[in-house]
């Protein structure tokens, strides 16, 4: 089985009205509405991953569905896309920004999706506990200590680009890792129905 891991980033739209606000209020700008995609990373199982990033929004989107699609045409080995928070985060702000960029997608089934903090909680009903990082420093997985995902829209805004690339690059590492171990301890073989 193959497996393609998907992180992405994101900065809100308003700078001045994001800069204004508390910690807790600029939590609410983080959705697909009011934020915008900077980056994009994807990595298929343990080859090369892709960084996408760039000021042009629906190309990113149409880069990524590309790889995607390429990923899953008829040639294509099965595969599941897989990362953490993915389903409640990632996949719906890909599709709804694709959306209002009128950017086509590439269908998929959410059942063939793993999300590692949905299968790792047992889909416990309502909120959960722990974010990537938190599980990382608890499996002992080297994290970058100097950023993390409240920092983005600075990194983005002061043009630090590559910080925001070296960023997502070892949030896919730390994904990967989790979801090994999922398959090790046969917590990926948990059904929902």
């Amino acid at each position: 089985m193959d497996y393609f891991y998907v992180d992405i980033e994101t900065v809100p739209l308003d700078k001045e009205k994001y800069l204004s606000l508390d910690e807790e209020e600029r939590k609410k700008l983080l959705n697909p509405i009011d934020s915008r995609i900077v980056a994009i990373g994807v990595k298929k199982n343990t080859l090369v991953e892709s960084i996408l990033q760039g000021e042009d929004e629906a190309s990113l989107l149409r880069e990524f569905w590309s790889l995607l699609e390429r990923k899953t045409g008829p040639n294509a080995l099965p595969y599941r896309i897989v990362g953490f928070n993915i389903k409640d985060f990632d996949l719906p702000f890909l599709v709804t920004r694709s959306f209002i960029l009128n950017v086509p997608i590439v269908p998929f089934l959410l059942k063939d999706v793993i999300d590692i903090r949905e299968q790792i909680s047992a889909y416990k009903y309502g909120p959960t506990r722990g974010k990537l990082k938190e599980f990382a420093a608890l499996l002992n997985i080297p994290t970058l200590n100097e950023m993390d995902g409240s920092q983005v829209a600075e990194r983005y805004w002061n043009q630090e680009h590559e910080k925001i690339r070296e960023y997502l690059r070892k949030d896919l590492e730390i994904t990967q890792k989790m979801h090994e171990r999922m398959k090790k301890l046969r917590i990926d073989e948990i059904g929902r129905w």
